[in-house]
């Protein structure tokens, strides 16, 4: 249940990776760890080979506020690597993370001699927009801001398994508050009542959707 491509790994040829890969260095996160720190300079980038990571940005409250989920194939950092600027978000492990890090110089000759930058023109644009949805979900209730992170969470890591969709990445009541900007207590409502409708069906680290029409009417 994929989105269309919106990282430079998913357009690469198969010598195209290998040289890429070959940039770097091969390095290990374990569940919890923060890889990368908003306002740290953006010296190298991560692509993504197991597991996922949260991208969080601190609010002007001090809260913070969960961005997007990224999972294998993506990478992580380059926004600022290619606008020389600092990091604009902090990238958390939500599960042990394996990848390859490439510094920053690395990264930047790669795309000039492989003609990659539209693809990575194109990839900032599509996360922007998709930071840009928090103002969106700001206006809609609490079970419809849910509703709709969820459809978002399963269009990239939904696994189909018969006429239900599961969601293939550990997400708390904690991650889903910060994600959508509301109490884990109304998180934890607004999820009883989408289990009580049928909707979806929860358990230790796992959402399974089991109406993703139903979730669909309630963000209309």
């Amino acid at each position: 249940m994929a989105n269309e491509a919106h990282s430079i790994v998913e357009v690469l040829k198969e010598d195209q990776r290998r040289a890429l890969h070959g940039r770097g260095v091969e390095v290990r996160f374990p569940e919890g760890q923060a890889i990368f720190w908003e306002g740290q300079p953006s010296r190298s980038v991560l692509v993504i080979e197991r597991g996922h990571v949260k991208v969080t940005r601190q609010a002007a409250d001090g809260a913070e506020v969960i961005l997007a989920v990224r999972g294998p194939g993506e990478v992580m950092g380059d926004e600022g690597v290619l606008m020389g600027e600092v990091r604009s978000a902090t990238v958390t492990a939500i599960t042990e993370v394996t990848g390859v890090d490439i510094a920053a110089e690395a990264l930047l000759s790669f795309i000039e001699e492989e003609g990659l930058w539209p693809v990575m023109y194109k990839a900032a644009v599509w996360r922007r927009r998709e930071s840009d949805q928090q103002a969106v979900l700001s206006r809609m209730g609490v079970k419809s801001r849910l509703a709709r992170w969820l459809l978002e969470l399963a269009a990239e890591f939904g696994a189909l398994k018969g006429d239900d969709c599961v969601l293939d990445v550990p997400i708390s009541q904690h991650d889903l508050a910060n994600r959508i900007g509301a109490s884990r207590d109304a998180v934890a409502i607004a999820l009883r009542q989408l289990r009580e409708q049928g909707l979806v069906s929860t358990g230790r680290r796992q959402i399974t959707l089991h109406d993703l029409e139903g979730l669909r009417r309630l963000t209309m």
